[in-house]
């Protein structure tokens, strides 16, 4: 007998799902929610998603079960792409999707004026980490915002007392190192766009850490420096519940279905258990959230910045549960004597840590205890397993999976009976002569009636009773219902054929289940009214319209040095500080006068620049600094951070969008236009045929980063910090260069901000000095130097050649020799590369 499905209280838990099975084993194991990717335009592309018909199925199978079902749509858009991008929605719409969770501010546009009844859920892409952002997106009619998993449950309680939008925060699963929405690692190293659904995973491989040009090896850490631990919020449900949010999400489309069973089993007990004020978790839930899978544990930044115990150093993939000690190793036999501290049986299986030569997995197949094959060795017993390899004594061995657990998780999605079930009452009325009729209602009031195909007769013996329809009417093993109640009405002693009412219970129960569905579908968008809709919604053509006679040639600074020398080698634009990378102590007021001052006596516009991220107990400060700038002159503000793009847009001056908000498409740009942005910085994922595209067809001018170290990652945990200080900020990082050097020797350049935050930049410096010539083709109306990491004699020298290069360019000459472009390139010791510009990303 399933359990039946109860009316609940207290957040939402939404479960992954990668495919149909673990669709099924989110819902029969008491989610609330389910989330899941079409095959195009999701952030997991790695894991089977849902074709349209899978969709449907997928819509109709959990609506029918009262479980609300969201759809990801969360990667950037290519402007060719945007059009199937909606034609999508209008499919999820139609089908009768409860949201679609987007990342791509230009889709969520055109969602809004073409299917305006889709309800939308920022996703955790967007990089959501401050009320002011928050609320520009509750602007932009989105219903649901899933903030950062940056945020600290005191940060989350003050955004959701500020706000009706909903809220969704993680609880379990993978752990990302950078904000999510802002790593361009592996789209930089490898080509794969984590913004595109194709992250490699850099974060999960060994570096080493450099300082001042010295590997730093601290004792027994490890080498996995930018690999988080699972998050695991489980101990902590009270304090979650008590910071108001909506919905509590488990990571994991790339899991298996036997891993979101269990997890979402174990969620679903503890969540009541919170609800009800009886919260407690059982030795036997932990270790399970433990075996089904574990990078180690923590409790990520629910509680605060943990320093060290974020990271597992030692292996970046599942690690198990410790299971015992190698007593003996028999090289002959090649059988180990493990003396288990858990139980363990044949179909489990285990990591053996040898000390040389890192793990070795087998499935256990046979098992031997005192002298006799046995197919489960209980805990304080040795038990003797076949495995070959350098295995010795004292090696640490680990359970990486449970059979029997993974046994039980199959069976909630692989077997005809469900477990879950929607209570039904039924009322059944019969009356000599006449059919016999039946109602069954749910708990939401829905009533089906049907009626047998013959009269019922007067019985001559066995007539029916409540007991005997109760038994047919109840047989729902089958079916997401349960008969929990029956009313019986029968005038005198009636007969019907068995056959008969067993076909009521089978068209009652279609009925139900079909009107269930039905209802949650609106009425559809046909596709000639979505046509007319896309040409409405579509860019006008705005070529030519904001042809310059060159470029602005702008400098992004760190540093007042910087800065100076920049505007000395004829940089025409300014943007500074931003984080203030380079500086030994933080960018105070008067620094700030003084930039601008050194921009106005060089001739060069000063534009105040705003951290990528600033949580709202830093935004006063940055908007005091930005009150500075303005009252000293500046010439605008850059931002890439939503928040403050609604507060400094209150400002009289103009606004820039930088490209951290992953402006990837004309709608984006169209979007900024009429949130009163006056110029965009792009993607640096875009090809250079996308950039003319976005040229000719934005309503804005546009810029483009030409030459710099690129930032691929920007993240809470300080890796300088981690692995030489504790817990607390140790200030290792002053006074030094910080690198993380890879398995191939290549050194990623790494600077830390006055926030203790960590940003790591591209190995290569981007350079198209050689390529000018294209940019300007393109129709950009602004060249980025990104000079943050760099020194006064770089810049000198960087920002001469490029204004030299940009004025042949314009006179119709190529604008580097061959000698210009040598010393350039030396000038960059881990190498060049154009990015994206001709080779795109996947």
């Amino acid at each position: 007998m399933g359990e039946t499905k109860r009316n609940r209280c207290g957040p939402e838990l939404l479960a992954p799902a990668g495919d149909r099975a673990s669709l099924v084993a989110a819902v029969q194991n008491g989610a609330d929610a389910v989330y899941l990717g079409a095959k195009a335009f999701n952030a997991r592309a790695g894991a089977e998603n849902f074709g349209t018909a899978d969709l449907a199925w997928a819509i109709e199978y959990a609506h029918v079960r009262d479980v609300k079902v969201y759809v990801t749509v969360n990667t950037l858009i290519a402007d060719r792409e945007m059009e199937d991008a909606v034609r999508l929605l209008q499919f999820l719409y139609n089908q009768g999707a409860d949201g679609v969770i987007i990342q791509d501010l230009g889709l969520a546009r055109l969602a809004r004026l073409i299917l305006p009844q889709l309800p939308l859920h920022a996703s955790t892409q967007m990089t959501v980490h401050n009320l002011p952002g928050v609320r520009l997106l509750e602007g932009l009619g989105f219903k649901r915002v899933v903030l950062a998993r940056e945020l600290n449950r005191d940060q989350i309680a003050a955004i959701r007392r500020g706000t009706r939008l909903e809220l969704e925060i993680f609880i379990h699963g993978a752990l990302c190192v950078c904000y999510s929405g802002q790593c361009l690692f592996s789209s930089m190293v490898g080509g794969r766009s984590g913004n595109r659904g194709r992250c490699a995973q850099p974060c999960r491989l060994p570096y080493t850490l450099v300082r001042d040009n010295r590997i730093l090896e601290p004792e027994h850490k490890g080498y996995y420096l930018l690999s988080p631990r699972d998050l695991n919020l489980s101990q902590c449900l009270p304090d979650v519940l008590a910071t108001g949010v909506h919905a509590l999400k488990i990571e994991g489309r790339l899991r298996r279905a036997e891993y979101v069973a269990t997890v979402v089993r174990i969620y679903r007990r503890l969540i009541d258990r919170a609800v009800e004020g009886n919260f407690y978790v059982t030795p036997e839930e932990t270790e399970e959230l433990a075996q089904i899978f574990n990078r180690r544990f923590s409790t990520g930044y629910f509680y605060g910045r943990l320093g060290p115990g974020l990271m597992n150093y030692k292996q970046p993939n599942n690690r198990g549960v410790f299971l015992g000690r190698v007593q003996a190793y028999d090289p002959k036999a090649k059988v180990a004597a493990v003396k288990v501290e858990r139980t363990l049986s044949v179909g489990d299986g285990v990591d053996f840590w040898v000390t040389e030569g890192g793990r070795i997995s087998t499935e256990v197949r046979k098992l031997f205890a005192n002298g006799r094959s046995v197919a489960r060795v209980p805990a304080g017993v040795v038990a003797h397993v076949p495995v070959e390899g350098p295995i010795r004594p004292g090696d640490r061995v680990f359970k990486i999976w449970d059979e029997e657990l993974l046994r039980r998780a199959r069976a909630t999605f692989t077997s005809p009976r469900e477990q879950k079930k929607i209570p039904l009452t039924a009322q059944v009325v019969g009356r000599p002569g006449e059919p016999l009729r039946v109602t069954v209602s749910d708990p939401a009031g829905r009533a089906v009636t049907v009626e047998t195909a013959v009269r019922a007769e007067p019985a001559r013996k066995r007539p029916l009773t409540k007991e005997f329809l109760a038994e047919h009417l109840g047989r729902l093993g089958n079916t997401p219902f349960d008969l929990v109640d029956l009313e019986c009405d029968l005038q005198g002693d009636l007969i019907v054929p068995v056959r008969e009412i067993n076909e009521l219970r089978r068209r009652a129960i279609e009925l139900l289940a079909a009107r269930k569905a039905a209802e949650s579908r609106p009425v559809p968008v046909p596709d000639a009214v979505l046509e007319e809709r896309i040409k409405e919604a579509g860019p006008a053509l705005y070529k030519g319209r904001f042809q310059r006679a060159q470029p602005v040639l702008a400098v992004a600074a760190g540093t007042i040095d910087v800065l100076k020398a920049a505007v000395a080698a004829g940089a025409e634009r300014i943007y500074f500080p931003g984080e203030g990378l380079g500086n030994v102590g933080p960018v105070t007021t008067e620094v700030l006068k003084q930039a601008v001052h050194l921009c106005r006596q060089a001739g060069a516009e000063f534009v105040f620049w705003t951290p990528r991220i600033v949580h709202d107990h830093e935004i006063e400060r940055c908007l005091e600094h930005a009150r500075v700038a303005c009252e000293e002159g500046a010439g605008g503000f850059l931002s890439g951070n939503l928040g403050l793009l609604a507060l400094l847009r209150q400002e009289n001056l103009p606004l820039y969008a930088d490209h951290p908000l992953n402006i990837f498409n004309v709608q984006t740009v169209v979007l900024l236009g009429r949130l009163g942005v006056h110029q965009v910085t792009l993607s640096p994922e875009l090809t250079l045929e996308q950039v003319r595209y976005l040229v000719r067809y934005a309503p804005l001018p546009v810029e483009v980063i030409a030459h710099g170290a690129v930032e691929i990652m920007v993240s809470e945990y300080c890796v300088a910090g981690g692995l030489t200080g504790g817990k607390g900020c140790s200030r290792v990082c002053h006074g030094a260069s910080f690198a993380l050097r890879d398995r191939m020797g290549v050194d990623f350049p790494i600077a830390f901000d006055q926030a203790c935050r960590m940003h790591i930049f591209n190995a290569k410096d981007l350079c198209m000095l050689d390529h000018l010539g294209d940019l300007l083709a393109a129709g950009v109306v602004g060249l980025r130097l990104d000079l943050r990491l760099k020194t006064p004699a770089y810049a000198t020298r960087i920002v001469n050649a490029y204004r030299r290069a940009r004025e042949e360019a314009v006179n119709g000459r190529d604008g580097v020799s061959e000698e210009e472009w040598r010393q350039v390139s030396a000038l960059s010791p881990g190498g060049i590369t154009r990015g994206h510009y001709f080779r795109g990303v996947l």
